[in-house]
């Protein structure tokens, strides 16, 4: 497997997250339970972003030369943890469920951004064998054996 398979399927999975913190929000969810869905959202949102900072950016950063797609998804992976942050930190359901949305939909166009731009360039600028040993790397982080 390697590792743009890999954090497609990672998107997958956040995206059942995402839909449920949104369910939460439109049927008036309890602040308690909003809480407990980003606590393991941040987690995984948060090291899913270090994945792709260590092991696939600074590989297609020298294949890029001044366009600016690697520090635009910086900025998103920031956007998006303070926007879970706010979500944590919230003090009723009416901002929990702001934040839960505003958070969401900034995640959600920037996995789309990620999907179509940056992993589309990863493939097409590093080997089959680098991304193979890049998807080996995301299996030992995520203490996973693949074949």
């Amino acid at each position: 497997m390697n590792l743009i398979d890999a954090l497609l399927g990672e998107h997958g999975a956040f995206n059942a997250l995402f839909e449920t913190v949104e369910e939460m929000g439109s049927i008036g969810g309890d602040l308690a339970k909003i809480e407990s869905a980003t606590a393991v959202l941040t987690a995984e949102v948060d090291s899913h972003a270090v994945l792709e900072e260590e092991l696939l950016f600074p590989l297609l950063q020298p294949h890029l030369g001044t366009s600016p797609l690697i520090d635009e998804m910086l900025a998103e992976h920031n956007e998006i943890r303070m926007g879970l942050e706010w979500m944590e930190d919230a003090r009723d359901i009416n901002e929990a469920v702001k934040a839960a949305k505003d958070t969401v939909a900034v995640a959600r166009r920037h996995f789309e951004k990620e999907e179509n731009l940056v992993y589309a360039v990863a493939q097409q600028m590093l080997d089959d064998e680098t991304l193979d040993q890049l998807g080996k790397d995301w299996a030992a982080a995520r203490h996973v054996k693949i074949a």
